[in-house]
């Protein structure tokens, strides 16, 4: 019987696999472990200095909107704020980035190395980083309509409690303008009042 192509195959993969040595040479005397990669020490000040500009914003932002009790008293606006202050620091440290992947480019092109290429990258990276700069702007933008709603809801929602309870104790009041108007009233009538029993006393 004529020996099949398929069993010529099997026998030639077999004498390769028999042929490997069982050692790898110089894989015994490899001993160098990898290690993780770590930021140097300008990569790191410039990761902080993102997320200290982030925060520092979005503090400043949440706080001319809302007050730090409110800021305090509710756990979404204070989750919230820890995901803008992620994101934006992102959007910071890519602008970092880019800056610098910029001024090395240029710094090349002035040494001497002017071909079309390296303009044509410079190009593309000074794009990038102008689409950073509205994203960041679009971003910002977002947080502080964001802020600015949230402050208008906890106003409804202190005046319709200020309401409810003004309803209860007998005072009508739609709002705090409301409220502070009938609190007035009632302190200049307390007043006339006193000026009344004093003219009787005498």
């Amino acid at each position: 019987m004529k020996e099949s192509s398929k069993d010529k195959f099997r026998d030639s993969l077999g004498d390769l696999l028999n042929d490997l040595p069982d050692e790898v040479e110089g894989y015994a005397e490899n001993n160098v472990e990898l290690e993780p990669v770590r930021l140097d020490s300008n990569q790191s000040a410039q990761l902080t200095k993102a997320k200290n500009r982030a925060e520092k914003t979005i503090n400043s932002l949440l706080s001319f909107y809302l007050s730090e009790e409110i800021i305090a008293e509710h756990e979404y606006i204070r989750a919230k704020a820890q995901l803008d202050e992620y994101a934006l620091s992102m959007l910071v440290r890519q602008m970092q980035n880019s800056e610098t992947a910029i001024t090395l480019l240029m710094e090349t092109i002035h040494e001497g190395d002017v071909s079309p290429r390296m303009f044509e990258v410079l190009s593309d990276l000074q794009r990038t980083l102008l689409d950073i700069i509205k994203s960041q702007t679009m971003y910002l933008i977002a947080i502080e309509e964001n802020a600015k709603k949230i402050s208008r809801d906890v106003d409804v929602y202190h005046s319709t409690e200020s309401t409810s309870s003004n309803k209860q104790s007998g005072v009508k009041s739609r709002g705090t303008k409301d409220l502070m108007r009938a609190l007035q009233d009632t302190i200049k009538e307390e007043d006339i009042q006193d000026v009344d029993s004093h003219e009787d006393e005498k």
